[in-house]
């Protein structure tokens, strides 16, 4: 549901952007429609966000637990506070956790946490 989540705000913000550009004083119409004639700057854009890690934070009322694999079975390697600021590499379905099996692998060092219980701030990549 994350995922689709992101999606739809990536969408939306994409049309509302179009929108701006198609509305605003002294912008002619061809100037908003020229960046859909050059895609390569966005895609290129696209790929080096897909590479790069992502921001998360946990929105868990308690520790949330780091754990070898994405699963509940798997071994506890550590835990993270509430609110604190996480770096995500990738994400991958794992084990249900409250309707979410989607699961984020951590940036920098092992382990990977229920994206149930943490807010990413842009989409992030498949591993």
């Amino acid at each position: 549901m994350g995922q689709r989540m992101n999606q739809r705000t990536v969408i939306a913000m994409a049309a509302m952007g179009l929108g701006l550009g198609l509305l605003l004083p002294g912008v002619p119409a061809a100037a908003a429609q020229a960046g859909a004639a050059h895609p390569a700057p966005h895609a290129a854009t696209l790929a080096e966000a897909a590479a790069a890690h992502v921001q998360g934070v946990v929105v868990s009322r308690v520790s949330l637990y780091v754990r070898a694999r994405p699963t509940t079975s798997a071994k506890v390697l550590g835990s993270l506070d509430p609110f604190e600021k996480v770096q995500l590499s990738c994400q991958a379905k794992g084990s249900s956790v409250e309707g979410n099996n989607i699961w984020y692998r951590l940036h920098g060092e092992p382990g990977w946490v229920s994206a149930r219980f943490v807010h990413n701030y842009t989409p992030v990549r498949w591993c």
